[in-house]
């Protein structure tokens, strides 16, 4: 994210911004000029920071910070996430910020040292692997929310993710089977089926077919074992309809699961 573009989001969230300046915010963020997760990151860490109290900064420190990038990009010698790690740590131990934060500054402020770097290949792999770890960092703090919206965006994030570890997976079948919005449920059901063929995300579905109450979940999730052809989903298919009073359209379809399984 450029330079430009963080000092955008930062006085929009602020609320310094007029009305012609929000409407380029969105439609940036709607065109894609603007990473939503990323937007969203900072957002999260505009909120943290309202919420507790840190020492006031000097006038000077943001540029300092900047600076001594600008230095170790001159001399580089280590790896660039070892450069982000210890600059940000200098940063960090000055005004004392939670830990979440740190991981959001460093989403951020890794897309920015990423764009000054080149297209040296080991460092864009790298740096591509620092970023995916804490967008799924960010996916399960927002998974573990009290807003429904927040849940729900959470999850579409972690669509959007080309892979995803076992605690991503845990976080969103935690989510499936517990979570009170049948919308988040639904839509957990859909990601999770991008990973079917992890054995985790597998057994994971086949023991949330019992948590199960809503016709909604109940179809969204058959039509999931179908598709990923999960067999063992059969009997704790048959165990639903012998254990819940289902609708006659529910009961038929899961019937008619149980034979296409079978």
């Amino acid at each position: 994210m450029s330079e430009k573009n963080q000092k955008l989001i930062a006085d929009y969230l602020q609320g310094t911004l007029d009305d012609e300046g929000k409407k380029q915010v969105e439609e940036l963020i709607a065109k894609g000029d603007i990473d939503f997760i990323d937007f969203r990151a900072m957002e999260q860490l505009h909120d943290e920071l309202d919420m507790i109290q840190v020492p006031e900064p000097s006038k000077g420190m943001s540029s300092r910070f900047y600076t001594m990038l600008e230095e170790e990009k001159e001399n580089i010698r280590g790896s660039i996430q070892e450069i982000i790690r210890e600059k940000l740590s200098e940063f960090l131990n000055q005004v004392t910020m939670p830990r979440v934060a740190y991981a959001f500054i460093l989403l951020i402020v890794g897309g920015f040292v990423g764009n000054q770097m080149g297209n040296n290949d080991s460092e864009i792999k790298e740096l591509t692997s620092e970023m995916q770890t804490m967008r799924e960092m960010m996916m399960v703090s927002m998974l573990e929310g009290p807003s429904t919206t927040d849940r729900l965006k959470a999850v579409n994030i972690s669509a959007q993710l080309p892979s995803v570890d076992q605690k991503a997976i845990r976080a969103l079948l935690f989510t499936l089977n517990n979570d009170e919005s049948i919308n988040v449920r639904v839509q957990t059901i859909e990601a999770l089926t991008r990973w079917g063929d992890d054995p985790m995300v597998r057994e994971g579905f086949v023991k949330a077919i019992a948590n199960q109450d809503d016709d909604i979940v109940i179809v969204t999730l058959a039509d999931a074992m179908v598709e990923l052809g999960v067999k063992n989903s059969a009997n704790e298919f048959q165990r639903l309809i012998d254990e819940k009073d289902l609708t006659g359209a529910t009961k038929q379809k899961v019937e008619n699961t149980i034979a296409v399984l079978l």
